[in-house]
């Protein structure tokens, strides 16, 4: 059920219980040392079918405004593309439901039931709170979701844990200040780009990242895994801040390629290590853990970065997007090697 309702997220990527259970079964379904170049090919094919996704979008979005023939109808034509979104939604759960049982962790269910409780458990006890308020119970719900989920976890994952959960949270902050969609809209508001150019851009963007993703797993090889996502996420947040300077589209766009690029190749390699050092049993946990902190990161910067544009001055995002990015890229360093 996760990984289908998970499908519904605020950035309409892959945040949330969706790809937290997928980065789960596939930690707990391959080998040590294959697991690197398994997770980076996931987030390859992952990306290259986002990339395959926006160039249709751009371009089916462009053909039915032109069907339409009048700016009134565009709001008609966003709806279309959403039912397109449901679509596929339902398509993933089709395949969702046609997987086996082999990838749920059986074997340690089974050896951990008299220790703790299961991830298939209730949340809740019955009967708490029942005069409450439905807000009150929600919020309580919340508080002792989170709270069980971090007392079933041993003491060397929770130290892993609170480091990541700070170094996550900077980096979700930075990403959203400046995340792809309000780069897209910086691009197009200050070089007037059409809409069809823009999908082609990002297009490209997602093709790259594909591309590169996919070095990540022998890159972990030979630098290991927290050097790979320190080394290729820092000239990336280099390319954060320099984008706001030039003033012309093709340099800017070549920047952009660069942050792209090299924006994902931490991303196998991140999950790698997590799958690593915590217990079979509690990866999925920790990684809906530090999937929530990304997600409640990245959802509170873009309210700055609107009163930024706002006042014209959409470039203080980015600087402070890379401040940030290379505290993330420092203290990954520092703390977890």
């Amino acid at each position: 059920m996760g990984a289908v309702v998970g499908v519904i997220s605020a950035t309409g990527g892959d945040f949330g219980p969706f790809r937290s259970v997928e980065e789960s079964t596939i930690s707990h379904l391959t080998m040590p040392a294959t697991r690197t170049d398994v997770l980076s090919w996931y987030v390859t094919t992952s990306t290259l079918g986002s990339a395959l996704g926006i160039e249709a979008a751009g371009h089916i979005a462009s053909f039915l405004k032109r069907l339409r023939g009048s700016r009134q109808d565009i709001t008609d034509v966003y709806h279309a593309m959403f039912w397109i979104y449901v679509a596929m939604g339902v398509l993933s759960m089709i395949f969702a439901c046609l997987m086996s049982r082999k990838c749920e962790s059986t074997e340690v269910q089974v050896k951990s039931n008299t220790e703790r409780p299961r991830e298939t458990d209730p949340l809740l006890i019955s009967g708490i709170a029942r005069e409450d308020t439905h807000e009150q119970n929600d919020v309580l719900v919340g508080r002792l979701w989170l709270k069980s989920k971090i007392a079933e976890l041993s003491q060397e994952t929770l130290c892993v844990v609170i480091k990541l959960r700070v170094l996550l949270t900077i980096d979700s902050l930075a990403d959203g200040m400046v995340s792809y969609a309000l780069t897209y809209y910086y691009l197009m508001r200050k070089f007037g780009l059409t809409k069809s150019y823009l999908g082609d851009i990002m297009s490209i963007c997602f093709l790259l990242m594909a591309i590169s993703t996919a070095f990540a797993g022998p890159l972990a090889r030979r630098l290991w895994l927290i050097n790979t996502m320190v080394f290729t996420h820092l000239p990336s947040s280099l390319a954060v801040l320099l984008l706001p300077v030039p003033q012309s589209v093709g340099l800017t766009i070549v920047l952009l390629f660069i942050r792209t690029g090299l924006n994902n190749m931490d991303q196998g390699p991140r999950v790698a290590f997590i799958a690593a050092v915590v217990k079979p049993e509690e990866r999925t946990a920790v990684m809906g853990i530090t999937a929530m902190l990304r997600t409640l990161g990245s959802t509170i910067r873009p309210s700055l970065t609107g009163f930024l544009a706002d006042t014209d001055k959409f470039w203080i995002a980015f600087v402070v997007a890379e401040a940030l990015r290379v505290a993330y890229d420092g203290g990954l360093f520092y703390l977890l090697t």
